[in-house]
C-alpha cells in the first residue's frame, strides 16, 4: 500500500505542475498572477446576482491588486472535501492554496515531497503570528525537519459538537433540563412515551462522526495521558476503552425506537432537516450553528430545541473536545513553487496572516454599509445575515479567514449580532449557547502528537470507515450487537487501525 500512496503522489505532483504553469503563463500575460484559493461550499446563498467567488472577495482582491495578485476561490462541497481534492489534484485542476482539518493529509503528502516547504518563507509573515505558532502548533504541521503547512490559529476555541434539547417538552413533562447522561436517557423514553410522533433522540445516515461522537465519549475517562495520545488525534477517540458501552446504549436506542429505525437511509439528511424544522426532534447533538436558520430550532413557531450540557465523562466532567490549537492547515501544492507563483501566494498568506486584516475581513468593516462601531464600543459590528445576503455577500467568510480565524468580541456583542440576525429568538437563547459553547472550563485540545508518525498514512481513509462502523454497530439486529461489532471492527483492523494504535503508543512511550 505505501508502494501506491508513493506512485500516486508521484502522479500528483507531475499533472498538477502542469496545471499551475500553465495558469501562471496565463496570468504573467495579463501582468497578475493568479493565486486559486480554496474555501469550503457550504449551500448558502449569495444574493444579487453574486457568487462565491466574487462576493466577500472584492476587497481582498482590492488590497492585493497593487501588489500584482489577483485571487480566485474555488468552491469544496464541505463534506468529501479531502476526497474531492484528492481527485482535484490528480487531474491537474487543484487550487494553490488549500486547506484541510485533517493533519494526516498534510503529513502525507509533505513526506512524499508534494507540498511546499515554508521554512524559507516563514518570516514573510506576521511578526506576531510567528510567534503565535512557535512550539505545538508549528510542531504539528512538520515533518522531516519540513515545515509542510501553515497552522490556523483560532482566536477562541468551540466544542466541535453541540447538544439541543425541546425545553418545551421538558418542562411539559415536569421534568428538570438533563444535566446528566441518566437524566438525558429518562427525559428520551418520557418521550417517547408520552409523545409517539416525536423522534426524542435525532440521527442520520451521513458518513460523519456529528450524531454519537459526543455521547460515545460520555461513557470514556480522560485520566490517563497515554491513552489520550494513542486515540484522541482523530476519529480513533471514539474507539477508546470504555466507548462501546456507548455504541451499546445507541443500539438500544435504536432498537427501542428513541433513534429513527431508518436513520441509516437519510445518508443527505433529509429527513434530519425536515423532522428538526417541522419540531419533531427532542434531542439532537449537532455540528456548530452559528449561522443556522434557526426558526428550524422552533424558537419562532412555539417549540425550542435549546443549548444543553447533558454529556459528563466518565469522570464526572463535563468536559467535551475544542475545535483544538491548530484549527485547520493551510498546504500549497509544490507544483504552484515550481511554477514561480510563490511570491504572489505569500502576499495572501502574509496579509491574511495579520490579525487587523482578518478582522476587517471577517467582519466587513471594509463595506460602507457596516458601522464602525457600535454603543458598546466594540471595534467590530457584524452586519445581520440578511444585510450580508442582500448585499451580496457571503453568510461568513470565516472558512476565507485561513490562518487567523475565530474571533471573540465578547458574549454581550455575540448575543447582540445572533439577535440581530435572529430577531425572534429570545436573548436567553444565544446566552446560554454561549455560557455552553464558549465555556474554557468545559473544554480541552484533544491530546495530539507534534509530528509524524509512519502510520499516519492510513487515517484519511481510517476515518471515513470508523463512521461507517459506528452506524453499523448502533444499527445491529437485536442480539447482534456482538457479532456485528467484531465483523466491524475487523474492518478496521484489516485497514491499519492497529498499525495507528501502537505506532501512537510506542511514541508516548518512547517520549514520557
Amino acid at each position: 500500500m505505501k508502494k501506491g500512496i508513493a506512485i500516486f503522489c508521484i502522479l500528483i505532483v507531475a499533472m498538477s505542475a502542469i496545471f499551475a504553469q500553465a495558469a501562471a503563463e496565463s496570468s504573467t500575460a495579463k501582468g497578475m498572477t493568479d493565486v486559486t484559493v480554496m474555501v469550503y461550499e457550504r449551500g448558502a446563498t449569495i444574493a444579487n446576482g453574486s457568487t462565491l467567488d466574487n462576493n466577500d472577495t472584492r476587497w481582498l482582491n482590492e488590497q492585493l491588486a497593487p501588489k500584482g495578485v489577483h485571487l480566485t476561490f474555488v468552491g469544496i462541497p464541505r463534506s468529501g472535501a479531502d476526497a474531492t481534492v484528492e481527485t482535484m489534484i490528480a487531474a491537474g485542476t487543484a487550487p494553490d492554496v488549500i486547506v484541510t482539518n485533517g493533519r494526516e493529509r498534510v503529513m502525507q503528502y509533505g513526506s512524499q515531497g508534494g507540498l511546499v516547504d515554508f521554512t524559507p518563507y516563514l518570516d514573510r509573515l506576521d511578526p506576531e503570528y510567528q510567534e503565535l505558532i512557535k512550539g505545538t502548533p508549528i510542531n504539528m504541521c512538520s515533518i522531516d525537519g519540513g515545515l509542510y503547512a501553515l497552522p490556523g490559529m483560532p482566536g477562541y476555541f468551540v466544542r466541535g459538537h453541540e447538544q439541543y434539547i425541546r425545553k418545551d417538552l421538558v418542562e411539559a413533562l415536569g421534568m428538570e433540563m438533563p444535566d446528566t447522561r441518566e437524566e438525558l436517557i429518562e427525559f428520551l423514553y418520557a418521550v417517547k412515551k408520552n409523545y409517539p410522533d416525536m423522534i426524542p433522540y435525532a440521527f442520520s445516515g451521513k458518513i460523519t462522526d456529528a450524531c454519537f461522537f459526543q455521547f460515545v465519549l460520555s461513557y470514556t475517562s480522560r485520566a490517563d495521558e497515554r491513552t489520550n495520545f494513542i486515540y484522541e488525534p482523530s476519529f480513533t477517540n471514539c474507539l477508546r476503552p470504555g466507548a462501546k458501552e456507548g455504541f451499546q446504549q445507541l443500539n438500544q436506542f435504536y432498537l427501542d425506537g428513541i433513534i429513527p429505525k431508518d436513520f441509516a437511509l437519510d445518508v443527505d439528511e433529509t429527513k434530519f432537516n425536515q423532522a428538526r424544522a417541522n419540531g419533531q426532534v427532542a434531542f439532537m447533538l449537532y455540528n456548530g450553528t452559528d449561522t443556522t436558520d434557526y426558526t428550524q430550532f422552533g424558537l419562532t413557531d412555539g417549540f425550542m430545541l435549546w443549548p444543553a450540557d447533558t454529556l459528563p465523562n466518565a469522570d464526572g466532567d463535563h468536559v467535551v473536545p475544542s475545535s483544538g490549537s491548530v484549527n485547520r492547515y493551510v498546504y500549497v501544492l509544490k507544483s504552484a513553487e515550481d511554477a514561480g507563483k510563490m511570491d504572489a501566494i505569500m502576499e495572501f498568506l502574509s496579509f491574511m496572516s495579520n490579525e487587523d486584516n482578518a478582522n476587517t475581513f471577517a467582519n466587513r468593516l471594509w463595506s460602507s454599509e457596516a458601522a464602525a462601531l457600535d454603543e458598546t464600543g466594540a471595534p467590530y459590528a457584524l452586519l445581520t445575515k440578511q444585510e450580508l445576503m442582500d448585499l451580496g455577500y457571503a453568510e461568513r467568510t470565516s472558512d476565507m479567514n485561513n490562518i487567523r480565524v475565530n474571533f471573540d468580541f465578547g458574549k454581550a456583542n455575540y448575543v447582540k449580532n445572533q439577535v440581530a440576525s435572529a430577531p425572534n429568538v429570545p436573548e436567553e437563547f444565544f446566552e446560554a449557547k454561549y455560557d455552553i459553547t464558549r465555556s474554557v472550563d468545559g473544554l480541552y485540545h484533544n491530546a495530539a502528537i507534534p509530528g509524524t508518525l509512519p502510520s499516519d498514512t492510513y487515517m484519511s481513509g481510517l476515518q471515513t470507515l470508523i463512521c461507517e462502523f459506528a452506524l453499523k454497530v448502533i444499527s445491529a439486529p437485536a442480539g447482534q450487537f456482538e457479532k456485528v461489532w467484531a465483523e466491524s471492527y475487523a474492518k478496521l483492523v484489516e485497514n491499519h487501525l492497529e498499525d495507528v494504535l501502537n505506532d501512537r503508543a510506542a511514541w508516548y512511550d518512547a517520549n514520557h
